[in-house]
């Protein structure tokens, strides 16, 4: 056996066809079967899904380098590895997780269950794609460990887990608790950043608000997941819940998609709501297309991206004027880029020379994190890179927008506003409550 000939650990993982169809928020549900941590990815628009049930590794990082510490775990647990399956994309031992947006703000209680990074690779992963179902299992088998009474013991796991069926129901009352900051301590935020700008401090500064919520009972992260998938299907759609607390959310900004040496990846900045009409959709769209302020706030994005990349890609592509796209309530500016890697590298150190991109952070970084810890304080992981990475180093993460953080019968929604020179105080407040309108519906609408 190859732990035994290498004296260590090593990783085992078997991948096989789903002998029944499954629905993705279902087999999260089963999740709690396990009473562990378990994850969701999801693009519903696309028929792409993945789930993690369980735990079999666990890579938990405390490091201001949480990207780098973070791929070299990964490398090892990946070297020596026995995999049996198909090479496809989204099957086999994938690890899903994320990462804190900022590793140097003064760290908040909320988040107490967050560490800088965390990828779990899971007991079980379940993938979906288009009409293929795949199960894999994960064990890290040492040195004693029996090979029999190993894959015995996972088995009888797999058969205990089922689909759980979710009851359609109504949702618990919701009681919305003070936001953070309110209307005027936002306008000092934002006159504190504009000085900022005046002085040549500062290019762009991303300022973000929170909405508490309550609900007698309890929030179910499944209905949220249900509902968010339901409002939101050309998002990605995720979720990661330790046991204590669910970061979920649907998030439309790609910060990276890497496979076989080829990235793509989207910006958002500019915001402006959708319109009750046609007609008016229109003209909401064209006025974001031609206002001078949020094509300023677009371009310092593209800029950085286009910056960063340069270092990774070659041939890379890009639409030389924002397009506008359009969700639910809400529609944005945005950019998307395509190019091949010059050598190949790992989808964590692309992540770590992207993020924060200023769509999320600001121009100069240093300069805007500066502002965001004194203002804010702990973003948490609110604005970081969620998402999953494969033993090629290959992967997808996304920007953890349009997100919210449940504990029990509490949840806090978080929303924020991109600054720059002409910005209005009043109109970026607007913005927010825009924002965190897109994650109210799913909070209170059955």
């Amino acid at each position: 056996m190859r732990a035994q000939a290498l004296h260590r650990p090593v990783l085992a993982s078997v991948s096989l066809p789903a002998s029944q169809c499954w629905v993705p928020v279902a087999a999260f549900a089963a999740g709690r079967r396990l009473g562990a941590f378990r994850t969701m990815w999801a693009r519903p628009s696309e028929g792409f899904a993945l789930v993690g049930l369980g735990t079999a590794h666990t890579i938990s990082v405390r490091s201001h380098h949480p990207f780098q510490r973070a791929r070299e775990e990964c490398l090892c647990l990946f070297d020596g590895a026995v995999l049996q399956g198909p090479e496809a994309r989204g099957v086999g031992p994938l690890l899903l997780g994320g990462f804190r947006f900022d590793t140097a703000a003064p760290r908040s209680a909320l988040w107490a269950a967050f560490p800088d990074g965390l990828l779990v690779l899971p007991r079980f992963l379940l993938t979906s794609k288009g009409e293929e179902r795949w199960i894999t299992a994960n064990v890290l088998m040492d040195p004693q460990s029996e090979p029999g009474a190993t894959a015995q013991r996972i088995a009888e796991e797999a058969r205990s887990l089922g689909m759980l069926t979710l009851p359609e129901g109504e949702p618990p009352p919701v009681l919305q608790q003070e936001e953070h900051p309110q209307r005027p301590e936002w306008f000092r935020w934002v006159g504190e950043a504009l000085q900022a700008i005046e002085a040549d401090e500062l290019t762009k500064v991303v300022l973000a608000r929170t909405m508490g919520l309550s609900a007698q009972g309890g929030f179910s992260p499944e209905a949220l997941l249900r509902r968010l998938t339901t409002a939101y299907p050309k998002c990605s759609i995720f979720a990661i819940d330790t046991g204590s607390s669910c970061f979920l959310g649907a998030t439309p900004e790609a910060l990276a998609y890497l496979e076989k040496g080829t990235i793509t990846l989207s910006c958002l900045a500019g915001t402006a709501p959708r319109g009750t009409t046609p007609q008016e959709d229109d003209a909401l769209g064209a006025a974001l297309l031609s206002s001078p302020k949020e094509l300023r706030e677009h371009a310092y994005v593209v800029d950085a991206v286009l910056d960063r990349l340069n270092g990774f890609s070659q041939d890379l592509r890009w639409n030389s004027t924002p397009e506008v796209v359009r969700l639910a309530n809400i529609q944005h500016l945005a950019t998307f880029f395509k190019g091949c890697l010059k050598e190949p590298h790992h989808i964590l150190q692309i992540i770590e020379s992207l993020h924060p991109t200023p769509a999320v952070g600001g121009v100069p970084t240093q300069g805007a994190l500066e502002a965001i810890r004194r203002l804010e304080g702990d973003r948490g992981w609110y604005g970081g890179p969620v998402g999953w990475l494969d033993q090629a180093g290959d992967g997808e993460f996304n920007v953890a927008i349009r997100s919210a953080l449940v504990t029990d019968d509490k949840a806090t929604l978080f929303a924020g506003s991109g600054i720059v020179q002409g910005s209005d105080a009043g109109q970026e407040f607007q913005e927010t409550q825009l924002k965190f309108r897109s994650l109210l519906r799913v909070f209170q609408e059955g």
